[in-house]
């Protein structure tokens, strides 16, 4: 699979900047699915998880109380207010 990259930020750092296959985010509209050359995008996130997913290796989650998702240039950015828990599986 393509591999894009994802950059997830807070107001005061960087919680995660590294490849990804797919990106799974809360939107408010419903649940976002993000690859590799997805089309520009700005979309508003509600509380929830952003799972990343890099080939076959373990899902990567970070839970954030709500943010905003940015799909330009084959990057993926992701501003969370703040997170709530980190967990990888």
């Amino acid at each position: 699979m393509d591999v894009f990259t994802v950059e997830l930020l807070l107001p005061d750092r960087r919680l995660y900047k590294g490849p990804a296959t797919l990106v799974i985010a809360p939107g408010f509209e419903g649940e976002l699915g993000i690859l590799a050359h997805h089309m520009g995008l700005l979309a508003k996130l509600k509380e929830g998880a952003i799972r990343i997913f890099v080939n076959d290796e373990p899902e990567i989650d970070f839970q954030i109380s709500y943010g905003y998702l940015e799909m330009l240039n084959n990057v993926c950015s992701i501003i969370a207010v703040r997170e709530v828990q980190k967990n990888i599986a």
